[in-house]
């Protein structure tokens, strides 16, 4: 999951500390109100929302979890488009015995790459009634339908690694994902993984690992499987004479990191990562990890209303040829 920085967490505790202070004040001025309430959120409130979201983070972010943990940068949240540069090779190293430096010396090229880093938000609503019906039982605000949207965050968060956010585009600059980065390494395996015979599995891996090295990338390979996929090899043997599943004839190959499992990545379809632990492959921007703050109110008859942001994305980078450590297969 994504930390927040001690900016971005200041930030969300002043919110919900001003909320509650203009709740005292607003309830001081309609204390004779028969219509209306202004009630403060306490923390064992905020700390049930929180530990929530975390939980509901761990299960529904397979994929944006492990790439964030591998390398996450913290921007600005006015930064509406995150740049990286692309560099071209220069430089030449001369070889002598008298230390003379005649060696070419030369600028190299350099273009930047844009990412933007959008604003997601979704907000659950509660009546004022509603909320005083939970004060007057005595009970703790009711989490569950604030859990829906941290549900639908996660899972929006989670499919932007994936397949991108299209709608997004800043001056030509878009949200690629896994599956549609242009510089990605595709291939194609023409199997049904969740029914292929071991040999097929790792054929199948064989072509992944042939996609990076022929893309000069040549470190160990994190995979994203579909989890039933990922089922299918865990339970079922390689063959009649190895010992092991096939997921464990997978995981025994030295070019093959770890086999990550994600619903959220299609059937039979492979995405990797090489290095992904090294970071050059970019990150997640992270101008705020996904959070739940109350919205003002100005009057007691107003709607509670609990929003939950988050202000991130990907950004997958290749370098100035267009090489990149990202792999694709499908059927």
């Amino acid at each position: 999951m994504l930390k927040f920085t001690p900016e971005q967490w200041a930030a969300i505790v002043a919110a919900r500390n001003n909320f509650n202070s203009r709740m005292a004040a607003l309830a001081a001025n309609s204390a004779d109100s028969f219509e209306g309430n202004a009630l403060a959120i306490s923390i064992d409130a905020w700390r049930r929302i929180d530990t929530r979201a975390q939980a509901l983070a761990r299960s529904r972010l397979a994929v944006f979890n492990r790439l964030a943990q591998a390398s996450t940068i913290p921007v600005s949240i006015a930064d509406l488009v995150n740049y990286y540069p692309q560099v071209s090779d220069s430089g030449e190293v001369l070889v002598s015995m008298d230390g003379r430096n005649q060696a070419k010396t030369d600028q190299a090229n350099v273009k930047y790459v844009g990412t933007p880093v959008p604003v997601l938000t979704s907000s659950a609503r509660m009546g004022w009634r509603q909320m005083e019906v939970h004060r007057k039982g005595g009970g703790m605000l009711d989490v569950t339908t604030i859990a829906n949207n941290q549900r639908k965050m996660a899972e929006k968060l989670e499919d932007m690694v994936i397949n991108g956010l299209s709608v997004v585009n800043v001056d030509g600059n878009t949200i690629y994902g896994l599956r549609n980065l242009p510089a990605r390494n595709t291939f194609s395996h023409g199997f049904t993984l969740a029914t292929a015979t071991g040999a097929q599995w790792l054929t199948a891996f064989k072509q992944a690992i042939s996609a990076a090295l022929g893309d000069n990338q040549f470190g160990q390979i994190t995979v994203f499987l579909n989890q039933g996929d990922y089922t299918a090899a865990d339970t079922t043997d390689y063959a009649a004479n190895y010992s092991g599943t096939i997921l464990q004839r997978l995981k025994a190959i030295n070019q093959i990191k770890e086999i990550v499992p994600a619903s959220s990545v299609p059937a039979s379809e492979i995405l990797g990562v090489v290095d992904l632990d090294v970071g050059d492959w970019g990150g997640i921007l992270s101008a705020m990890p996904m959070v739940t703050r109350p919205k003002s109110r100005s009057e007691p008859e107003d709607d509670y209303i609990f929003s939950v942001i988050s202000a991130a994305a990907p950004q997958f980078r290749s370098d100035y040829s267009g090489q990149s450590a990202f792999l694709h297969g499908s059927t």
